[in-house]
Order: structure tokens, then sequence, then C-alpha cells
């Protein structure tokens, strides 16, 4: 097993933060850091930019210059060895005469797969691998999952009373949690492809699903519906052409999607009135339309047919102190589980912040 320095952990952290900074805005491609290093000093770096631009390696070789030759190069994902959107990161790394690289984890595309690492060691490059893997793994797993299942990652966010409540009975649902706890969903919705809700809070909150901080363009909205009526008066409606916006139907007849001109909306007809299978091929159709991954808001509907579906695969319930007793259930799951077949979170981490606190993880179906 290949012994890593505290500096060579320094490094690879560093690049770890370049490949968190870009998170969101490098969808479908992963989020990736690469430094580079010579007598211990940093000499480039750079992160991936933006579907289409150069990859993280080039942007570091960019800046490093003709002093990349004979440098070591930390990079968080293997790099690619296909030829994409851009030409192999692997053959401008052989090119500029790196001598050694440490590579985070191995990048899951079949594409790739292992392949990028061979290339390098055939071209006389010291390859070693799995310095901080697991963290490289967590800011890119949706990008991992995505790839493997050819489904959209699925993120399932809830704002919840202590007693389990996202709105009083009166509907009321601002504000369960303190400012502290709705930037920290500002961040997450910046890390995501795309925002998502069901009609029914389109309709009680008018949401705008946007990001206030941290990225230059908004993610994709989209709606969960039963039918194509939405509320023309509604923000949603009335900014469709400033970001892609989807309303997926879940209703019987042909899958397809259909893109109103007029409005800028596309309709994802799912083909299917059942709800599970309908949000499997939404899952699926995400995919194939470059959108890995998707951070739902609720409502309790759409958050109890996720589940039930077995598709959320990152979960955060944000709870305000508070009790009410009585209001809108954040799960309506019926008719409900038995505790011995009950979700559970694996990677469990709770958080408190100010009075509030938020607990995610990764559910375990039954």
């Amino acid at each position: 097993m290949t012994q890593f320095s505290l500096a060579d952990q320094s490094f690879m952290d560093k690049a770890l933060t370049l490949a968190t900074g870009v998170k969101g805005s490098t969808i479908p491609n992963p989020a990736v850091g690469a430094v580079i290093v010579r007598n211990h000093t940093v000499i480039g770096e750079g992160a991936t930019a933006p579907w289409g631009g150069p990859h993280a390696e080039k942007n570091a070789l960019k800046k490093a210059g003709s002093n990349a030759n004979g440098a070591t190069m930390y990079v968080t994902l293997e790099p690619c060895c296909h030829f994409g959107k851009t030409p192999p990161c692997t053959d401008a790394i052989i090119s500029a005469g790196i001598k050694k690289i440490i590579i985070a984890h191995r990048d899951p595309n079949p594409l790739v797969a292992g392949k990028g690492i061979r290339k390098l060691r055939r071209a006389g490059i010291a390859v070693s691998i799995g310095l901080l893997g697991k963290e490289a793994k967590q800011i890119n797993e949706d990008f991992c999952h995505s790839i493997i299942t050819k489904k959209a990652f699925i993120t399932l966010k809830l704002a919840l009373t202590l007693d389990g409540y996202i709105a009083d009975k009166n509907g009321e649902s601002k504000w369960i949690t303190s400012p502290a706890l709705r930037q920290i969903v500002h961040d997450l919705r910046r890390r995501h492809g795309a925002i998502a809700v069901g009609s029914g809070t389109l309709l009680a909150d008018n949401p705008q699903l946007t990001v206030r901080t941290g990225r230059k363009t908004s993610p994709i909205r989209i709606i969960f519906s039963s039918t194509k009526e939405i509320p023309v008066d509604s923000f949603f409606h009335r900014n469709a052409k400033a970001t892609r916006s989807i309303v997926v139907v879940r209703k019987k007849g042909m899958q397809q999607i259909i893109q109103d001109t007029a409005t800028g909306i596309e309709y994802w007809l799912t083909g299917t009135s059942d709800p599970l299978e309908s949000m499997h091929r939404f899952a699926e159709t995400a995919f194939t339309q470059h959108i890995n991954s998707i951070f739902v808001e609720g409502g309790g509907t759409v958050a109890a047919t996720l589940l039930k579906a077995k598709l959320v695969n990152r979960l955060y319930l944000f709870y305000g102190n508070r009790i009410i007793g009585a209001g809108i259930s954040g799960i309506p799951m019926k008719p409900g589980l038995a505790i011995s077949e009950g979700i559970t979170l694996k990677d469990r981490k709770s958080i408190i912040i100010d009075n509030d606190m938020y607990v995610t993880g990764i559910p375990v179906y039954p």
C-alpha cells in the first residue's frame, strides 16, 4: 500500500478545495481539482471549467507552463483518456513532462475506468492512487452514481419541525428553520444540476428555485405534476426562459418530451400514471438529458414517492427547534413501514447550528 506524506495530503487537500469550489458548475462532468508541485512549491493549479471547457488538469498545466516538466501532479479524479468535448487529459499530462501523478480515486466512467492510469504508466509516469479517496468520491458522489446506474442522483431535502411537520395546520411553512440553515440549503442547491418540487409546493409557496450565492447561472428548474397545467402567474412560468425549465407529467400515454417554444417550458411525459414507475422513468430520462444531480425540496407527497421508489440517494433533514403538534406531515408514506422494515441512514452526520440542526446520510432501503 502506498504511503503518502503529510505534504502529499496537504497538496491533495488543496485540490479537493478547488473541486468543491466549482461543484455544480461543471455538470454533467465531475468537479475536479488539480495541483502541480515542484520542489515542494505549487506552480500550477486548476479546476474543471463548465461543460465543454478545459478539465482541471489542463487548467493547472496552463498555469505551470514549462515548469510542469519533471513536476508532480495531484488530481482528485483519474485523468480522462478519451476524446469527448475536449481532447484527453492524459495526452496533455504526458506532453507536459509530468514525472509523477497522485490520484485520489479511479474514474467509474467505463470510457476511463483505469485506462487513463494505464496510459500514464506506459508513458513512464509514476502513478499512485487512493490519497483522500473517500473525500474525493463524496464530492462527486452524484457523478459516480449516475455514470454507473444511468439514472440521475437524487438528493431529498426536507425542512421539518422536531415532531416531523413541514407546515402547520394552516399550511404555513415560513420559516421553520433559521437563516443559517437556509444558507446551507442555498449552498446545496448550488452543487446540483437541478432543483425540483411538486406541483403542490408550487401552488402553496410559488418558489423561485434559485441560488443566491456562489453560482453565476441558475440550476435547471423542475416541477413534478399530474397535469401540464402550470399557473401562468407563478415565478416558474413567468421566468421559464431564464434557465431550463421542466414539468414532469405523470400520465398514461406516450413517453416523450414536448418543447413549448412560446413559454420555453419542456414537458416530460413519463407515459405512466403509476407514481413509482413515473419517477424511475424521470430519473433515467434526466441522465440521458445530461442532468445527473437533482435537489428535491418537497413536498411531502413527492418525498414519500421517491423514498418508496428507492430513488433517494442522499437525504437531508433540516429541523427547526419547535414542536407544533399537528400539521402537514413531511413524509406521508401510507400505509407506512414496520419498525423492522424502516429506512435507515448510513454515513450519517448530525450538525447543530444555532438552535436548529440537520441530519444527512445515505438511505439504506429494506
